[in-house]
Parts: structure tokens; C-alpha cells; sequence
């Protein structure tokens, strides 16, 4: 009896840490991704599929989850060390996004030494667009601009995924 409560306990408690299906997203792998226009944390605007003929990361995140940082620094490298990858990291600070959250922005992106795009989803369109349920989310879009990934939370297995992901975008392509 007391095995077959812990084994329960066990796998109810694996349930729990396991990622949330990316089924809970509007998009879908293999499909075309949705195409938004954000504004840069400088004010500029980016569209998503100005990016078509690149691998695209999207990274959807937040300065005041812990997680979301350890992703941003894990694609830093891949921003580093991949020129034909195109990271995004399109923030989710706020649906009202002040100064002060820019601000923490900023901080948060110094601290952590991230120099790759940051966009604002100010009104949390992208958020809607994607129908986002958790961060950190990400998306990896190919050249193509179908997208290949697409995942809430960010594990243990998450670098593993994405690497592979990009590695068969890439023999694709060759």
C-alpha cells in the first residue's frame, strides 16, 4: 500500500515539474508563424517577418522571472557564436510599461550582459497573438518563417531541444 502511494506521489509530482504543452500556444509547429510589429526598447520598430531567410529564437520573458534570465543568457551564446540565428527576446513586463520598467529593463539586460534585440510588447499584443500562458516561452521560427519550436517554460532539456532544432534547420538548408 505505501508503494502505491509513493509511486503515485512520485509521478503526480513529475507532473507537476514537466513543461506545460506547447499546444496551449496559437501557433503550431509546421505552420506559418503570425507576423507582429514591436517596438525595439529604443523605439524602434521590428517586424517579424522582416527576418525571413534567418533562423529566428523568440524569446518571450519578463526582468522579474528568474527563468527567463537563464534563457536569455543561454541564447546570448547562440547570439554570440551563430550569425545566421536572429535572436528576439520580446519582453512581457507590463501590459501599462513605464519608464521605470524600461528602466529595470535596462538593468536587467546590463547585469546579465545580453546585447541581443530587446522588443516591448507594450499593449501585450504579441502575448495575445501567441497566446502566451507562461514565461519563459520560446519559439524558434525558420527561414521559411514556419515555425519549428515552440515551447512555454524553459528546463533541464530545453538547450538540448533548441540545439537540435537548429541543427536540422541548418542541413536543411545545405
Amino acid at each position: 500500500m505505501f508503494r502505491t502511494i509513493r509511486t503515485t506521489a512520485l509521478v503526480l509530482a513529475l507532473f507537476a515539474i514537466l513543461p506545460v504543452a506547447a499546444s496551449a500556444l496559437c501557433v503550431e509547429v509546421g505552420k506559418p508563424v503570425p507576423d507582429v510589429t514591436l517596438p525595439t526598447i529604443d523605439g524602434r520598430n521590428v517586424t517579424l517577418s522582416s527576418f525571413r531567410g534567418k533562423i529566428v529564437l523568440l524569446a518571450f520573458w519578463a526582468s522579474w522571472c528568474p527563468r527567463c534570465i537563464e534563457e536569455l543568457t543561454f541564447l546570448q551564446g547562440i547570439y554570440k557564436m551563430s550569425p545566421d540565428i536572429t535572436v528576439l527576446a520580446v519582453n512581457q513586463e507590463s501590459q501599462n510599461i513605464s519608464r521605470a520598467h524600461i528602466e529595470r529593463i535596462r538593468k536587467t539586460l546590463k547585469e546579465s550582459k545580453i546585447d541581443f534585440p530587446v522588443l516591448i510588447d507594450r499593449d501585450l499584443d504579441a502575448w495575445n497573438t501567441f497566446c502566451l500562458n507562461a514565461l519563459p516561452t520560446s519559439i524558434i521560427v525558420d527561414p521559411k518563417g514556419k515555425v519549428r519550436f515552440a515551447e512555454p517554460n524553459y528546463y533541464w532539456a530545453t538547450q538540448d531541444k533548441i540545439a537540435d532544432i537548429i541543427t536540422e534547420i541548418r542541413k536543411e538548408r545545405n
